[in-house]
Parts: C-alpha cells; structure tokens; sequence
C-alpha cells in the first residue's frame, strides 16, 4: 500500500507567500557582511506612540482575567466617541464597535459574517496586500479592478463602469481603502457616492478600509458610511496601529451594523476569543490622549511625503503624489530595462534598502513598488531613494 500525504487546504494554497521569502537569503548576506538594510517596504512609523499608552498596561488583574469579546467596554466607548467627534455619524455608540487583533483580524471576523464559499468580493486595485488574503481565507473569492491609478490620472473617470465591468452572479461585495494603501489616493465624495449607487444597485455589502482617515494630506476624509443607505451595508476598518503608532500593541477595529457586528462577535470567540486586555488598556490610553500626537504624525508624515516624492523625482522615478497615508506608490516601468522588478528588488537588497513590489497590490501594478515613507526618519527615507536609484542603473548595465 502506498501511502500518501493529506493535502493543504485550499484556503492554504489560495494566500500568497511572502515576496520577501524569495529575498531572504540575500537579506541575510547583506547584515553578514555589516551592512543595514533601509526598511521602506511595511507601514511601520519610526515616532513612539503616545505617552499615556506606554504607562497603561501594568494592572496586574489585566493579566490574570479573560476580557469581553468584543473589546473592553471602555476602549469601544472611547472609539465610538471618536468617530463621532470625527463626523462618522453611522456609528451610534459601542455596540456598534468591535474591537480585533489588529483590523486584520478584526476585517476577517466580519467577512466570515457576510459572505458564504465562493462569495466574490471587487477589490479596488491596487489594494493592501492583505486583503486578498482575508477574502480567500474566508472562503471567497477576491476580483481584483484596477482603478485608483486610473483615477488620479483622469478624475473623471467612471468608476461605475469600472465595477459593472468585474461582476458576476457571484458578486456578494466591494472592497477598497481610503486613503489608499499603497497609492494614496483619497475618495472624494463623488467618488464615493459612485460606489454607493453601484453597491445599490446589486445589493452588495461594502468593506471600506479606513486605516489611514487620520492621514489626509490633501482634501478631507469621507466617511463611506455616512453616505445615504450605506449604513446598514458597510463594515469600515480601522487601526491604532496607524493613528496612535501602536502596531505593536495589535489593537483594530470595525465598525458597522449591529447585526454585522453581533455576527463578527461570535466568529471572533472562536478564533481568538478575546485581544489582549493589556493591549486593550494601552490603546484606551492612548485615546484619551492622543489627538496631539496624531496631529504632530500628520505634519511630520506630510513633510516627509513631500521631501520623498520631490527626491523620487529627481531620479525620474515617476508616481501620483500621495494624497494620504504612508505610501509612495512608484512606477519602475521606465527604468527596468527589460528587466521584472522582482530583479530590481534583488539589486536594492544588495543596495541596501527594502521595497515591496508592486504585484502584490494587484496583477495590474507588476511593474511598480511600493515605498513607505513613515516607517524611519525621513533622513534614512531620502538615503534609502538613494540607494534604490543606485540600484536602478547597476540594473541599467545588465543584460535582461
């Protein structure tokens, strides 16, 4: 008798290895030899959060008990007060909050609460990496729609169309992001009211990914759910990861309908029952106190996006200027010299200095990247464009 080896499953075989696995070994040479990579390939921040958050984590009892599933009372108060002092005029009061392992976490619970096997959702191209894989480990069934690149080039462009053009019998929801990460394009509210008529009009459910509202540089934030019939179809996504600099602490949220969010409650007690009540006091702290702080990131991230797109520039490395969040999305096309960039990328390890690559935003962005200009301070950003151009034209001197 043969005997075989049960196979992976095929949610398992659905998410997508990390790029950087591919680039591991050369990482490693590159420290070996004394060398310090320049990390501009994750949404990190280099200030500290808060310092009320840093004191809030020592109660002894917050170790030794269970916490409420759907997040401490008092953290999911303070959060729904926010948004309200923020004009997110959906979300009614804590009930209406439920509080995740990061909005990773809590993005999955709410997808396991609305979409059934081969469910599949629009994803707004080019989106956060993770998502696709939220969708597929749910058991749907991500669509990618190229647009956001799209519209910064012609504002007018028919984002209806855009949608219609992608769904099926089996379309059940939309997701995008506003800001976006990874090009920083910021919804307008035509924009928005466009994919609130499309959602309409098929009776979809809507993720609107609003992790980086606190980061809007150009225009102002929207918020999707405030729009006429999206609240009781839209589950918005946040993170203190970015607003309050605790990506750390693994503290997110969503927020929507009360049914959405009893259902994300009980998917939430069987995959981690409750986040971490230390965690959870951290960022209740760090509520309190931090809108000063958030308001000093958003001019130091301001400052830093213009200074890293005007040195991207001088190296021709063209791209939209980010109208929000933390990401320089860069088109490399030009510069690849009939190269991929996963070439491009071996080259500016060896240079020094980490990107993402563009292909995990979407199969329609394979030749751009994408760069993170919060994660050091902005002196390593521009050394870390340096070494990337210096990259790009050893790149130059190979045979493709």
């Amino acid at each position: 008798m043969v005997l075989t080896e049960p196979s992976l499953s095929g949610a398992a075989s659905a998410v997508r290895i990390s790029v950087f696995a591919a680039l591991q070994s050369r990482m490693d040479a590159y420290r070996l030899a004394g060398g310090e990579l320049i990390p501009l390939q994750i949404g990190d921040t280099y200030l500290a959060p808060p310092s009320a958050a840093l004191a809030a984590a020592s109660e002894p009892r917050a170790l030794s008990t269970y916490g409420a599933v759907p997040g401490l009372l008092e953290l999911r108060s303070a959060l729904a007060s926010r948004l309200a002092a923020k004009g997110h005029a959906s979300v009614q009061g804590p009930a209406e909050v439920h509080v995740g392992a990061g909005c990773t976490h809590a993005l999955f619970c709410a997808a396991r609460s609305v979409l059934d096997p081969g469910d599949e959702v629009l994803v707004v191209t080019p989106h956060w990496p993770l998502i696709t894989g939220v969708f597929s480990t749910a058991a749907a069934v991500p669509v990618e729609v190229p647009l956001t690149q799209g519209l910064f080039a012609a504002p007018r462009l028919d984002i209806g169309r855009a949608l219609h053009g992608a769904v099926t019998p089996r379309t059940r929801a939309v997701y995008f992001s506003t800001p976006s990460n990874p090009d920083g394009y910021v919804f307008s509210l035509a924009d928005l009211e466009a994919v609130a008529a499309f959602a309409l009009e098929f009776n979809l459910w809507v993720f609107s990914d609003e992790v980086y509202a606190d980061f809007v540089y150009d225009g102002h934030h929207e918020p999707f759910a405030n729009l006429p019939g999206m609240a009781a179809r839209t589950v918005t996504g946040h993170s203190l990861s970015k607003s309050h600099a605790l990506a750390g602490a693994r503290i997110g949220y969503v927020t929507g309908p009360s049914r959405v969010i009893d259902a994300t409650r009980r998917m939430s007690n069987h995959t981690i029952y409750n986040v971490p009540v230390p965690m959870q006091r951290v960022a209740h702290a760090a509520i309190l106190t931090g809108e000063a702080f958030v308001a000093e990131a958003r001019d130091l991230y301001r400052d830093a996006r213009d200074k890293t797109s005007a040195a991207l520039l001088r190296h021709g490395l063209r791209h939209h200027l980010p109208r929000g969040g933390s990401f320089v999305f860069v088109d490399l096309a030009p510069r690849l010299s009939g190269h991929t960039v996963q070439r491009a990328l071996e080259l500016a390890v060896d240079h020094g200095v980490l990107i993402a690559p563009g292909d995990a935003f979407g199969a329609a962005h394979a030749t751009s990247v994408r760069l993170c200009f919060t994660g050091v301070p902005i002196g390593d950003v521009l050394r870390g464009v340096e070494r990337l151009a210096t990259a790009l034209d050893a790149l130059s001197l190979e045979n493709p």
